[in-house]
């Protein structure tokens, strides 16, 4: 949201800025035809993008983002239209305008159907300036539109090269290299939404903590033991939905977030990620679910670490009986070599 408040405020103050040049054009050029009509037009624009300045602050939704985006750019088309047509036509300097907007538009909008959209509406203002105007010189109205295009092209795809490493360097933030779930960073953006500036009811939270890991690292080795992390997080994805998440802790800790997921549900997917994970290895599993065990993601980490503790507390209690994940493992699960 922080970086969409920040293009919508960058392109507002670029719409104010191109206007008021636009009106230092006029004033420089006053006693020419039409530039009280012109001013007006032009001190319509720059009042759009003040008031767009003023929204990027409030901004809240991506939706709301796009509309008033749109409708400042409609307002800067529609009066560069008009102040190049008053001012002669497609020859005249106010069609610059045009240019500066395309630019705009082209730095701005990584995404490539919208850029095309947006890109045709600002050739096809001029071209209707080139129509309606004064005739120009042969070949005038060519070289402007290619001219155009040329820095829509290289400018889009400055955009979308910048747009493509911001990405990845967001994933390298967020995600673990290995099993590919949420880091601790990662975890932290996701589940923060969920609680912020309310106590979000049904949000359970799952720890995982595999059994008796090191031992799989000691008597088969890291590639094994990277292995059965990996599985550990495709088990783990079936058994969620969608809009859940996944994420790596620790070593061999995990946690697992459901959104809109009561106590019921919680148990039910750590049993099934259990089942699914019962033939490679044990898996401890501790749940929490907001509001009754709290109403951050510290808390209900902390009340679902306890319970697992409980539960390996449990586990060591029947310690004569033959553990499942390290005897199981080491006999030799016919699986453990594929992720």
């Amino acid at each position: 949201m922080n970086e969409r408040r920040r293009r919508m405020a960058l392109s507002a103050a670029l719409h104010v800025g191109s206007h008021g040049v636009a009106i230092v054009y006029c004033l420089m050029t006053i006693h020419e035809p039409n530039r009280t009509l012109m001013l007006a037009a032009y001190g319509c624009g720059m009042a759009a993008g003040t008031v767009g300045l003023c929204v990027a602050k409030r901004i809240t939704t991506k939706a709301g983002a796009y509309l008033v985006s749109f409708t400042i750019l409609l307002v800067t088309l529609l009066m560069a239209a008009l102040g190049a047509y008053w001012d002669g036509g497609a020859a005249s300097p106010a069609t610059l305008g045009f240019v500066t907007t395309s630019v705009f538009v082209a730095s701005l909008t990584p995404h490539l159907r919208l850029l095309i959209g947006l890109e045709a509406l600002i050739v096809g203002s001029y071209l209707a300036v080139a129509a309606a105007g004064q005739p120009t010189r042969p070949g005038h109205v060519f070289i402007y539109v290619a001219g155009m295009l040329v820095l829509i092209s290289v400018c889009a795809t400055q955009t979308r090269i910048v747009a493509r490493q911001r990405s990845q360097l967001r994933s390298l933030a967020t995600l673990d290299p290995l099993t590919g779930a949420l880091n601790r960073r990662g975890l932290a953006d996701f589940a923060g939404p969920l609680f912020r500036g309310c106590r979000r009811p049904g949000v359970s939270l799952l720890c995982l903590d595999l059994d008796d890991f090191k031992l799989v690292n000691d008597r088969l080795g890291h590639a094994a033991g990277d292995a059965l992390l990996q599985r550990t997080v495709a088990a783990a994805r079936e058994a969620v939905r969608a809009g859940d998440a996944i994420a790596r802790v620790g070593g061999d800790e995990f946690v697992a977030v459901l959104v809109d997921a009561h106590e019921l549900t919680a148990r039910t997917v750590a049993a099934r990620i259990d089942g699914a994970l019962r033939e490679h290895t044990g898996v401890s599993i501790g749940w929490a679910t907001a509001p009754h065990d709290g109403d951050t993601l510290e808390t209900l980490m902390q009340v679902a670490d306890q319970r697992l503790y409980r539960v390996k507390q449990d586990r060591c209690r029947t310690a004569h009986r033959p553990s499942r994940t390290g005897y199981g493992l080491l006999a030799g699960s016919p699986d453990l070599g594929s992720p």
